[in-house]
């Protein structure tokens, strides 16, 4: 039998024991850190999240490694250099700690950089900001042009006519260093060059049947245009039976379905996840004083059907977060 002296005991030993655990559950005693989580807004230049399907799969990946709420930003109307610049003037005064931002237009941003302020951003553009003390993520479109120009000479005939599709309204400093560098290295090679800009279906179909059969090859300067290009094609196989060939670049889902049902032969691409995951570490590192100021370069790699399965290419298009 326990006497009272012991019921006492045990009453005091179990109100210790429930006072320990709330004093434990509500950090009273153990107060574990707390870890600073970064706010960093992503400020892109296009009105379609589509195009970065696989750059949001890399940003949200460090994002959780580095402790980071990712905001991404799309413009109200696409391309746009005024509207970021308003954009990226928002998000500072809203407590961002960093900003992430592919450019509008890079000679408007650079001028604008003067008064950037103490918010660190990384820049994800093609290298023309010329020498600032932001971070660069750099994409060499006028040398990934080439390199899809080079590979479109070992499989289109010399003979043929390369329809050069550019976007209807030129805003893209990207896609016009990318035809530049393409254009030019055909032209190198001996290839007639035509640079056009249809508009809808119609304007493809008046091209493509003013041009003798078969001797029509299409570059596409955009994801966007190559997808609409696909997509014509593809409603219309007699104007698919003309064309030997379209190619162009891009990493989006509409483009890769072109690819791996053979209507768009070959694209050239970078890794967009792996662009993503280290433009957030370059900004964390910015915060943190541990560097974040040196140039990533982005490789650029070509593509056909026939190598989207390929282990290496595979991890690059359809990345697992």
């Amino acid at each position: 039998m326990i006497g009272k002296r012991g019921k006492i005991l045990a009453a005091f030993y179990m109100i210790f024991l429930v006072v320990l655990f709330l004093m434990c559950s509500t950090d009273l005693i153990i107060r574990e850190p707390e870890k600073e989580i970064y706010q960093i807004a992503v400020i892109v230049e296009d009105a379609d999240d589509d195009n970065y399907v696989n750059f949001r799969k890399g940003m949200d990946q460090a994002a959780v490694e580095f402790n980071a709420d990712v905001r991404f930003i799309t413009l109200y109307e696409e391309m746009d250099a005024r509207q970021q610049l308003d954009m990226i003037d928002r998000e500072r005064q809203d407590g961002a700690d960093a900003l992430i931002v592919v450019p509008v237009d890079e000679k408007v941003l650079a001028a604008a950089l003067e008064k950037q302020g103490n918010v660190p951003m990384v820049l994800l553009g093609s290298g023309e900001l010329g020498e600032r003390t932001e971070a660069v993520a750099v994409v060499d479109y006028r040398r990934m042009g080439e390199q899809l120009a080079e590979e479109m000479k070992k499989r289109v005939p010399v003979d043929c006519t390369v329809l050069i599709l550019a976007e209807p309204h030129e805003r893209s400093t990207a896609a016009e260093n990318f035809l530049q560098g393409a254009e030019a290295e055909l032209e190198k090679g001996g290839y007639a060059c035509r640079r056009v800009r249809p508009e809808g279906k119609e304007g493809y179909w008046e091209m493509l049947k003013a041009l003798p059969e078969g001797e029509a090859v299409l570059l596409a300067g955009t994801p966007e245009v190559l997808s609409e290009a696909g997509e014509v094609l593809e409603e219309d196989p007699v104007l698919a039976d003309g064309v030997q060939g379209l190619f162009g670049r891009g990493s989006t889902m509409a483009v890769f379905h072109d690819l791996d049902s053979g209507i768009v032969t070959g694209i050239c691409i970078t890794d967009e996840f792996s662009r993503g995951y280290f433009s957030v570490r370059m900004a964390i590192e910015a915060l943190e004083g541990k560097g974040g100021q040196e140039s990533l370069i982005m490789e650029s790699y070509y593509i056909e059907k026939k190598d989207m399965r390929k282990p290496e290419y595979e991890k690059m298009l359809f990345p697992m977060e």
